[in-house]
């Protein structure tokens, strides 16, 4: 299951993310401890929350499959995100071990070597990117009404218009353009479409 390849994922990241830590705590350069320079603590910080993220995600996939709801999408979600997310974290905690990190000494190149087969068995991430991307354009439903649909702000949407009473505003559908007019224009000044791409919508 797609959901178990992540946790594995997201363990594997977590381990190189503790050995950095461990790393950044001891090391020293230019007189002080590693862990003390910015560049360093960005890496680390960047590290957690992709951990962390990862974990969130896993969760939430985990929860639906036990609540007996279609975990599908969200381990999907889970899939892409904690293999890639893994292989960058394992990735940086190498570089900030610099050639220790390369060597055996330390088990980040093996932890380098197995994280990427992650993004791979199991569901690709290109694949995982088909499943999502179908989703969120044909499952998906939107919170958010259409950009026609919104209502009108005459100052924001058209500062320059100076609408008449009783005159209709009509919103591109396009590009966002309101027109104010009893009909629409024949053609959109900014995204060039036809007047088929207005629609009217009440002022608010």
């Amino acid at each position: 299951m797609p959901v178990t390849r992540s946790a594995l994922a997201r363990r594997a990241a977590r381990s190189a993310m503790e050995f950095a830590i461990d790393y950044v705590k001891k090391r020293r350069a230019f007189g002080s401890k590693i862990g003390d320079f910015q560049a360093i603590q960005f890496k680390i910080a960047e590290m957690f929350q992709k951990v962390e993220t990862a974990r969130l995600l896993i969760w939430k996939a985990a929860w639906e499959a036990d609540q007996g709801l279609d975990p599908n999408i969200s381990a999907s979600v889970s899939k892409l995100y904690a293999t890639e997310a893994a292989y960058e974290v394992v990735d940086q905690a190498l570089q900030i071990m610099g050639g220790y990190g390369y060597t055996r000494f330390f088990p980040v190149e093996k932890l380098l070597r197995d994280t990427r087969l992650f993004r791979i068995y199991e569901g690709t991430s290109e694949v995982q990117r088909i499943v999502l991307a179908g989703h969120a354009l044909h499952q998906y439903q939107p919170v958010m009404p259409p950009l026609e649909d919104l209502p009108v702000h005459i100052k924001r949407d058209n500062p320059e218009a100076c609408p008449q009473p009783g005159q209709t505003a009509w919103r591109c559908r396009m590009c966002g353009y309101v027109h104010f007019d009893d009909q629409p224009p024949d053609e959109c000044p900014y995204c060039f479409f036809p007047a088929a791409a207005f629609k009217q919508v009440p002022p608010s």
